[in-house]
């Protein structure tokens, strides 16, 4: 993973919706899988990662810290998003970008602050974070 947090979900949600539209093209014409999402819902899923994509592009900062607090403040724009979303595949894609965005900003700012302490050793790195991403789960 990149060092970089928009960097990093930049690539998280473009790597989701590739994957999806994949899945949504390989089960097209197939019955309806048992677990997971069929494919108009994995094309849903991957639209929501697109829109997840935008809100990420539209962020404007001058600095790393101006960039977290952007990243912090989207927080609450995915829950709505999350909450509005009838679709239960849609709802989780959003859902888990907030905690995604959460998540990455979290680990970042513990990073730095134990950087500038001088104390970096037992933290967890951006590159180590856990990457239970869709694609993951879909495979």
């Amino acid at each position: 993973m990149s060092d970089d947090p928009l960097t990093y979900l930049l690539d998280r949600f473009a790597t989701d919706a590739t994957t999806l539209r994949a899945r949504a093209a390989h089960l097209t014409g197939q019955n309806a899988p048992e677990h997971g999402p069929d494919a108009e819902a994995s094309i849903r899923m991957a639209e929501a990662c697109e829109d997840v994509l935008a809100l990420l592009n539209d962020l404007s900062t001058q600095n790393d810290e101006e960039m977290l607090d952007a990243l912090d403040d989207l927080g609450p724009e995915l829950h709505a998003l999350s909450e509005r979303a009838t679709d239960a595949f849609v709802r989780s894609v959003y859902g888990g970008a907030a905690t995604r965005v959460a998540d990455v900003v979290q680990r970042t700012r513990r990073h730095d602050d134990d950087a500038e302490d001088g104390d970096d050793d037992d933290v967890d790195d951006l590159a180590d974070a856990d990457d239970d991403d869709i694609s993951d789960d879909l495979r």
